[in-house]
């Protein structure tokens, strides 16, 4: 719910010896390397901003709308958007705003989300729980940009140029389910003897955490359960 909790089922995994991960599926994911090989590539250019979007017509259901289930779209959808731009622009922000439309629960139906990072690179990320979007990720560069399908859970990449020529289409390996790889990497980690896995670091987790903390602070949205 928050990263005060986070930080306790950290805590309590490294005393007791156990593995703890979270399963945000995509950090996983082959996608996640293969997007990024392609932004290191320098194939559109200087990459400046990203924009992404993930929303589903869900807000009628009862773990969405309701504040005791720690409802709203940040926490269910809008968690992978934030993982979505971390993973690939990385945790050096400068600061982000933010604006939320609630429900009459007092939970977020939907949201905007600006991220300013230091070196001067922004991120725009769209969530709601009203309507159904696109869900594509979109990298802008100086000489072209790049779209993947789904954020949620990258089906392929399209690039352009900067005349808006599509120059190159990367389908993503098929999947059994799409859980297979976080299932993997902690039986490796378990075998290992590791408390983490490396995709998803427990500090990753609570950064996440704090971030929409931080969002909510600011939409004035606590649940019952933090009062």
């Amino acid at each position: 719910m928050n990263s005060v909790q986070a930080k306790e089922i950290a805590k309590l995994a490294q005393e007791k010896g156990v593995l703890a991960a979270e399963a945000i599926w995509p950090r996983y994911m082959p996608s996640r390397q293969m997007i990024q090989e392609l932004l290191n590539s320098g194939i559109i250019g200087k990459v400046g901003a990203v924009t992404a979007n993930l929303s589903y017509p869900i807000s009628q259901v009862e773990r969405i709308k309701n504040p005791a289930l720690a409802g709203g779209a940040l926490l269910d959808i809008g968690v992978y958007g934030l993982n979505f731009v971390l993973m690939h622009f990385g945790t050096e922000i400068e600061r982000v705003e933010s604006a939320a439309k609630l429900m009459e629960t007092g939970v977020d139906g939907m949201e905007t989300i600006t991220i300013f990072y230091k070196d001067g690179r922004m991120a725009v990320l769209t969530h709601s729980t009203y309507v159904r979007s696109d869900r594509k990720g979109i990298f802008h560069g100086d000489k072209g940009y790049m779209v993947v399908e789904n954020i949620n859970n990258p089906q392929s990449v399209a690039v352009y140029d900067a005349n808006d020529r599509l120059v190159r289409t990367v389908e993503m390996p098929k999947q059994i389910s799409g859980y297979e790889y976080e299932i993997l990497e902690c039986v490796k980690a378990i075998q290992e003897g590791r408390l983490q896995v490396p995709s998803m670091p427990l500090q990753d987790t609570i950064f996440v955490m704090e971030v929409m903390d931080g969002l909510r602070k600011q939409w004035g949205m606590v649940y019952p359960q933090e009062r």
